[in-house]
């Protein structure tokens, strides 16, 4: 049930019930800032960073992560990759991105660049 939530929240169908959701997992295929608005900011969002940027540099980690956690605002939020790590995934790309989540503030988010 959980993913037909999901789905059916994401692509615009309404969703009977989701005042007793606490948490629903977002995947990468949904962005962010569309889920946070179509389930508002009462329910907690856990995603949704796509897991293939974990093969790519570290500027481009941090830019995904840094997207994430804008679109999905500053609470009720779990900073997680959309599906899970892939096989093969390089361990530091991991690392780095669980350092960014300890290390990123929603202010540092708003700054003007």
């Amino acid at each position: 049930m959980l993913y037909k939530l999901v789905d059916d929240a994401a692509h615009g169908t309404a969703v009977d019930g989701v005042a007793s959701v606490l948490l629903i997992g977002i995947d990468w295929t949904v962005d962010m800032a569309d889920a946070r608005a179509r389930l508002g900011n009462d329910v907690s969002l856990q995603g949704n960073v796509d897991p293939t940027v974990l093969f790519a540099d570290k500027a481009a980690i941090e830019v995904a992560v840094r997207d994430t956690l804008r679109k999905a605002g500053h609470k009720r939020h779990i900073l997680n990759l959309g599906h899970g790590v892939l096989v093969g995934t390089p361990e530091e790309s991991v690392a780095h991105m669980f350092d960014l989540s300890k290390k990123i503030s929603y202010a540092d988010l708003l700054a003007p660049a």
